[in-house]
């Protein structure tokens, strides 16, 4: 059972509501301590038995203990150090979960004298699902379809849809997605007409004359089928997807019909450049914008041929807006970077692609200067993430501060770039040419070359604090940390959870200005707005971050 929860513990910023129903805390010894409550159905509020409940100290993740709750719903565990614990439950029809978790936060327990850790109240919640079934225009079952689940929230700091998992139809057209929390779900589903046959010209006889290819076409356009991404409740734009809000607990059905069109197809010109040449390294991809993101078509639904003479054609498409990258191998024997281009479109008919009409992408290197000590020893990267894709790439950081994304093809957009791995290194300053910086924002509008150059300097601050209402601790708030120039810098930010005694830790803070905030019930929140921010910033406690150094705080529930 113990091996079971190794992985559960990874919940990042972990802190916890402890509810007490208890006389005034009795004083302990530094050693002994219990932590001990009730598990409740949180819909139905009965005590939950035979559920699995496991703690671990948090600043040792990987020593757990384990017990079961009995009949009655209740757990202790006793003989516990001072210091915070995880806790976290999970059982038959309940998923594993954190105490008052949100997001990937909880609260941790926190045991030691004057305070009472033996009276929580665990409310877990059962699991929600959504099953359905597929099915084609003539009502017959549609096998082996992509079934994909997005999840309205706002980890990433603004309220978008992502990607939380998929499953497949069996040959009933049936599927099910189980273990889901409550929350605001949307359903996409990819498939391909079990009948569809698609022919690339290049796979028509070599020696056929033009009438001859004119017939086969004609033979096979009845067949040359495809299905759409369709969304629930059978719509083909994500705009007009309709949310699935789940309670705990909840069983939706979300059934589904797919309606075949004729399938479209493009070609790619110019890729090689000579028959026969190696065409191993030949990318091309194909992707739609779904809500917020860009996802890849699935290779099951897109099909592609390889001809001599630099053509791809891709087949199987349904008509749609599409972004085509084309990334082509280096010369054999060379130590030229591989090239490509990209175009974004909207596919209604047969259509051609060439490099001549397209975008190329951008080419990202730089410099990091280290201020005042020697680089990292270990092997440090530079990180881009889309703010609008969520796509990330990483570049590794040589020893005399540079990098360059070789293997990476950029579009032009707007990235985040922050440093990984950089042994308390923080990125302070950066200048660019072939882009705009904004803070950590790296704006790309156009493709080409891109030089960075940056300055980082050692060292990272802490802040530990307390969230207070009244001068009375508050569990279960959401702690963030604004950085200055909030919509340029969202690497900056931090976040964590209140614990059973109002106490919090923001790790690995650049050092420089901030405003922290302590707000209830702040979960749905987008915190990562500026615009959603500004009434709040105003209540909240400005602090200057030390490099190297912790800061204490109180700061006020909003």
């Amino acid at each position: 059972m113990i091996q079971r929860f190794a992985g559960i513990f990874a919940i990042a910023g972990v802190a916890l509501t402890m509810l007490a129903q208890s006389p005034q805390p009795v004083p302990r010894p530094l050693q002994g301590f219990t932590i001990a409550g009730i598990v409740l159905n949180s819909i139905t509020h009965q005590p939950v038995s035979g559920a699995d409940m496991v703690i671990a100290p948090v600043s040792a993740r990987t020593e757990i203990r384990g017990v079961t709750t009995g009949l009655d719903g209740r757990f202790t565990f006793s003989g516990l150090a001072r210091g915070k614990y995880s806790l976290e439950g999970s059982g038959k029809g309940y998923h594993e979960q954190g105490l008052d978790q949100h997001d990937f936060y909880a609260t941790a327990v926190a045991v030691g004298p004057e305070l009472d850790s033996e009276h929580i109240v665990f409310r877990l919640q059962p699991d929600a699902s959504i099953e359905g079934r597929i099915i084609d225009e003539e009502n017959e079952p549609v096998e082996n379809a992509s079934v994909q689940l997005y999840v309205k929230n706002t980890e990433e700091g603004e309220e978008k849809a992502t990607p939380r998992g998929q499953a497949n139809t069996d040959d009933r057209g049936d599927y099910r997605i189980g273990h889901l929390a409550p929350g605001t779900y949307y359903l996409a589903v990819a498939a391909r007409p079990w009948y569809a046959q698609s022919y690339a010209r290049s796979q028509y006889p070599a020696d056929a004359d033009p009438d001859t290819v004119g017939r086969l076409q004609q033979e096979t356009s009845e067949l040359d089928k495809a299905y759409p991404l369709t969304f629930y409740p059978n719509v083909v734009d994500s705009a007009a997807a309709g949310a699935i809000t789940l309670r705990a607990g909840e069983h939706f059905s979300a059934d589904m019909t797919l309606q075949a069109v004729k399938a479209v197809h493009l070609k790619v010109h110019g890729i090689s450049k000579n028959p026969g040449e190696d065409s191993s390294g030949l990318q091309v991809n194909v992707r739609q914008r779904v809500f917020d993101r860009i996802d890849s078509v699935s290779q099951g639904v897109a099909m592609m041929s390889i001809a001599d003479g630099g053509t791809v054609e891709v087949m199987g498409l349904a008509p749609g807006h599409y972004l085509i990258e084309v990334r082509t191998p280096s010369p054999r024997g060379t130590k030229t970077r591989s090239s490509g281009w990209y175009q974004e479109l909207d596919l209604a008919a047969d259509a051609d692609l060439t490099a001549a009409t397209s975008q190329a992408f951008a080419d990202v290197s730089g410099v990091i200067h280290f201020e005042g000590a020697p680089p990292p020893k270990n092997p440090a990267f530079v990180r881009l993430t889309d703010y609008y894709t969520g796509d990330t790439l990483r570049a590794p950081l040589r020893p005399e501060g540079e990098f360059a994304f070789r293997n990476d093809h950029i579009i032009p957009s707007r990235y985040e770039i922050v440093l990984e791995n950089s042994q308390g290194f923080a990125l302070q300053k950066m200048a660019a040419t072939g882009a705009t910086v904004f803070g950590r924002t790296l704006d790309i509008t156009t493709g080409g070359a891109v030089r960075v150059a940056g300055i980082a300097s050692h060292g990272i601050g802490e802040v530990n604090g307390t969230a207070l209402r009244e001068g009375k601790p508050v569990a279960g708030a959401m702690i963030v940390l604004v950085p200055k120039d909030p919509a340029n810098n969202l690497a900056l930010f931090r976040r964590d959870q209140s614990d059973s005694d109002g106490t919090f830790t923001l790790p690995n803070i650049v050092p420089g200005p901030y405003t922290l905030l302590a707000i209830a019930n702040g979960w749905d929140l987008e915190w990562a707005n500026p615009v959603v921010l500004q009434p709040y910033l105003k209540a909240g406690e400005a602090v200057q971050v030390p490099g190297e150094g912790k800061l204490q705080v109180k700061v006020p529930v909003q």
